[in-house]
């Protein structure tokens, strides 16, 4: 699935907040292809080393990011206003790119910004099977995350049923 077909575009005006967490390395070929055209040039208000095109979506759970693309280099970075990094990144399929995260500003976001973790409580998704198994499906970083995943699972209209559980204090 295309992950833009799942997304709303929003404009610059609908973001509240945002850090830029991830880099990741990807031609502008790739790069358009995975996210359309540009929502916005270089704003004048806009801080960034050199010319940039900027992108605004919400994903499926709420979460709104800003992707802004270097038109100088083959590197993008992604403003996210929560901590659901692994989530974002598994959404938007990334994992197979170059990548850094910024360890340092997600550390400090983490004990200094309940913005970005308000929405945060890890959760798990579970699944009754047809002989009455309880199976783990995986476990995310929020349960608005979860909830999502949950959604796409029964929208297939297999007869299984999925519940999310907050995860416990094993985690």
């Amino acid at each position: 699935m295309n992950p833009l077909l799942a997304m709303r575009r929003i404009d610059r005006a609908d973001i509240e907040l945002g850090e830029r967490l991830i880099s990741i390395e990807m031609s502008p070929a790739d790069f358009s292809s995975r996210f359309g055209e540009r929502h916005s040039d270089h704003p004048p208000d806009w801080d960034a080393p050199g010319p940039v095109e900027l992108w605004f979506f919400e994903l499926p759970w709420g979460h709104k990011i800003t992707l802004e693309r270097h038109t100088s280099i083959d590197w993008f970075n992604i403003y996210l206003e929560s901590l659901e990094i692994e989530a974002v990144l598994d959404f938007l399929k990334l994992r197979d790119f170059k990548m850094h995260v910024d360890a340092h500003m997600v550390e400090l976001l983490r004990t200094k910004s309940p913005a970005f973790t308000k929405h945060l409580q890890h959760c798990r998704l579970f699944r009754l099977d047809d002989n009455g198994n309880r199976i783990l499906m995986r476990e995310y970083e929020s349960r608005r995350v979860a909830d999502y995943y949950r959604r796409v699972y029964e929208a297939r209209c297999h007869k299984q049923l999925y519940w999310v559980e907050p995860a416990g204090p094993e985690h």
